[in-house]
């Protein structure tokens, strides 16, 4: 064997063991040696969660429900676990809605129709008003694109995503009645797109998260698109986005004019 036969044959060698024993990225995803546990994944995206104790957010707003439409500017107000206040704005800055959610009670008031709504924060009202079936902590986590885990004894699976970037946990409920799935990156465990499903496959909730920023330890979205399967969906873009900056507790009271006809929900 030629000595220039013999390099190249060495140089080869080399190039496979580094190949076999190296961290190598392959098209489609992680390879499997480099997805974290199921653990791994569920701890991270909850601690990302967690994270956010407050947010504010101002852009644009559309919202589509059997009821009707709504478009706008807006300013939403979260304070961990459960308190809202959203504005919507219209054409010159005309109010026209306003949601605050102290966690347990709902307020709207609606300056089109010269009314308010007072009740319980349930889902079903929430629906009504800001176009998804989801309970108020919920809605919270939602906005900051952190959605809320299915259950610790749900059965966990985490997989690459086919023919693209991120890793996917697949959760499924005790009973097999819901699963959940969400793609997110492994390195700050940031959410790209989350969906609920039932049995029968038919998705309960499908959200997607884009423009992420950099904020805390991970990125937080400013653009969130979501639907709940029932003829209900939100978009929202947002110009600015603000996280932990400790708004004041009185934003999330109920505070009506006088003179408004009030109507109380179930």
């Amino acid at each position: 064997m030629s000595a220039s036969r013999a390099i190249g044959c060495a140089l080869l060698a080399l190039l496979l063991c580094l190949t076999i024993t190296s961290c190598v990225h392959l098209p489609g995803g992680p390879t499997l040696s480099e997805l974290p546990a199921p653990e791994t994944a569920r701890q991270g995206l909850e601690n990302r969660r967690m994270a956010v104790k407050s947010f504010s957010m101002s852009g644009e707003i559309e919202v589509k429900a059997p009821q009707g439409e709504l478009h706008g500017d807006h300013v939403i107000i979260g304070q961990a676990p459960d308190r809202l206040r959203a504005e919507v704005l219209g054409p010159f800055g005309q109010p026209l809605l306003r949601v605050v959610v102290d966690g347990r009670k709902l307020s709207v008031l609606s300056f089109r129709e010269n009314r308010a709504y007072v009740g319980a924060a349930t889902r079903e009202n929430l629906a009504r008003f800001l176009g998804l079936n989801l309970s108020p902590s919920e809605i919270f986590a939602v906005l900051i694109g952190a959605p809320p885990l299915l259950p610790a004894g749900s059965q966990a699976q985490v997989s690459p995503v086919e023919g693209g970037e991120g890793v996917l946990l697949r959760l499924v409920e005790p009973g097999r009645q819901v699963s959940q799935g969400l793609v997110f990156d492994q390195g700050d465990f940031a959410v790209h797109r989350a969906w609920l499903e039932n049995a029968a496959g038919r998705m309960n909730l499908e959200t997607s998260f884009g423009s992420l920023q950099k904020a805390l330890t991970s990125r937080y979205p400013k653009r969130l698109q979501a639907s709940d399967g029932q003829g209900r969906t939100l978009l929202i873009t947002n110009y600015e986005l603000k996280l932990n900056q400790s708004p004041d507790p009185a934003l999330f009271e109920t505070s009506l004019p006088p003179g408004l006809e009030v109507v109380p929900l179930p």
